[in-house]
């Protein structure tokens, strides 16, 4: 995995140099020839601005984490059923159609590749960190703690697109290379390992006023995620609660245009496009439609499948789906961030984490321990902010859903829920229906004789396998 795991001698370098796209994340001159990283982590600046910096990687144009076009959010919502294609690109097509295979530079760039790339920046922030003698301890807590946030929000998403990958925790290729794929317990043992660390090394507040960089609440926050993903409802349970109980600092926002905003306080963690794109987000450059959806630049529109899940009287269809009508076609579309082009002002940031999935993480915990009733009032918590007024048309708008559910019908109204809430956010639903099994029950029906039960992974990119001796493709992609 050599041209995975490895880049040129420090990655500050590249660090330092992506940071000079967004003034916010640097306030310092890049180096013109050569940093080593003894220069680099002795000045708190310098070492501060690599860890802006991976951020800021993260966010580059066609990074795994932008929200655009080949992005996590696009390429696996595409994998879903709440998208429709709208694009020539036979790359990006092959997602829609789960006709992927192991030559797709786009799984292979976009995301293999660039989800490692920001591991082997955390990494070398961490060894950085570990040798330093010349930052201050408080410091050097804050930025470990980050680095190790990033490092198992990255091995969450590969994990869950690839299955079984290689865990990668140093910057040494000679490790790298021959390094073999952790099975799913290994994983996510590594991942909870790194965000209880974070946890604990983190501050409860923000770096600053923007809610743009991981802290104690963004660690628990993920952690609880991942907990449900490995069915430990008793931690997940609690993990959400610990975020949902901070009421100093979170709250479900009663104005649906507003959940999206920077500095939301229905936000526990959002990223920022750098400043070079000229954009407020990608997701609202990608998503919104002024017109016909063109074929090179309109990636996916919202499926009628995803339309017809919402209740009446749900103010989240017309909050946060846009309509564009030419003639007699009319085409969905996701319009959670209202802003296209231009960053002058920026109103919006890329939303990572919020508060709304702590509430149906709780919802689902609880209800998978027997306490349905408890879990049924956290999804209906959500149903009450998203319930518009009262009309002649529609009398009783989105109702609380009753209390007498059983088990299986609550956890289906969780499933549901999630849609709703969360859809064109972070390929959500692509990873529920695979962690609950459902994706084969869901996805045969509307992807016809091209879904086969293998399709849940993608496939690992054949160029990478080339230079990795001790890793196997995934099946169905021989």
């Amino acid at each position: 995995m050599k041209n995975i795991y490895t880049f040129k001698s420090v990655s500050t370098i590249i660090l330092l140099t992506l940071c000079l796209s967004c003034k916010e994340f640097i306030e310092i001159d890049p180096p013109i020839n050569q940093v080593t990283k003894d220069k680099v982590y002795n000045d708190e600046k310098s070492a501060e601005a690599a860890v802006r910096g991976i951020y800021a990687s993260m966010m580059a144009n066609t990074a795994f984490a932008d929200g655009g076009a080949t992005s996590v959010t696009v390429l696996a919502g595409r994998s879903a059923d709440d998208f429709l294609n709208q694009s020539n690109n036979e790359q990006h097509k092959q997602f829609s159609d789960c006709t992927l295979n192991k030559d797709n530079s786009v799984v292979r760039i976009n995301l293999w590749q660039s989800i490692y790339k920001n591991i082997y920046y955390a990494n070398s922030v961490l060894e950085g960190l570990a040798a330093s003698s010349g930052i201050s301890e408080s410091l050097k807590t804050q930025l470990s703690g980050e680095a190790k946030f990033i490092r198992a929000f990255c091995h969450f998403y590969l994990t869950n697109l690839f299955g079984e990958i290689p865990v990668i925790l140093t910057t040494d290729y000679r490790i790298n290379s021959i390094a073999f794929a952790s099975s799913k317990d290994q994983i996510y043992s590594q991942i909870i390992k790194d965000l209880t660390e974070a946890r604990e090394q983190l501050s409860d507040n923000y770096i600053s006023s923007e809610r743009i960089r991981a802290n104690k609440y963004a660690a628990t926050a993920l952690l609880s995620r991942i907990y449900l993903y490995k069915q430990d409802w008793k931690n997940a349970e609690s993990m959400a609660t610990i975020v949902i109980s901070n009421t100093t600092n979170y709250e479900l926002l009663n104005d649906l245009n507003s959940v999206f905003l920077k500095n939301s306080k229905e936000a526990i963690l959002q990223f920022v496009v750098p400043a070079i794109y000229s954009r407020n987000t990608q997701e609202g450059n990608v998503f919104i439609l002024n017109s016909a959806p063109s074929p090179t630049t309109t990636p996916v529109t919202l499926s009628n499948e995803l339309i017809s899940a919402f209740d009446a009287g749900d103010k989240r269809l017309t909050n946060w789906v846009g309509k564009t009508s030419v003639g007699t076609s009319s085409w969905f579309f996701p319009f959670k961030y209202k802003i296209k082009t231009g960053n002058s002002p920026v109103n919006e940031y890329s939303m990572i984490l919020r508060l709304s999935e702590q509430y149906l993480i709780r919802a689902e915990a609880k209800i998978q321990q027997g306490k349905t009733i408890s879990g049924i009032n956290d999804i209906n918590v959500l149903r009450t902010r998203a319930r518009s007024l009262a009309t002649i048309e529609i009398p009783n708008p989105l109702p609380d859903l009753p209390t007498t559910l059983s088990e299986q019908e609550a956890l289906l109204a969780v499933e549901k829920e999630r849609r709703i809430e969360l859809f064109s956010e972070w390929g959500h639903r692509w990873f529920d229906l695979k962690r609950t099994n459902r994706a084969d029950v869901v996805l045969t029906p509307v992807k016809g004789l091209n879904w086969q039960h293998t399709d849940i992974l993608y496939p690992i990119p054949a160029i990478e396998l080339l230079n990795a001796i001790n890793l196997n493709q995934n099946t169905g992609y021989q």
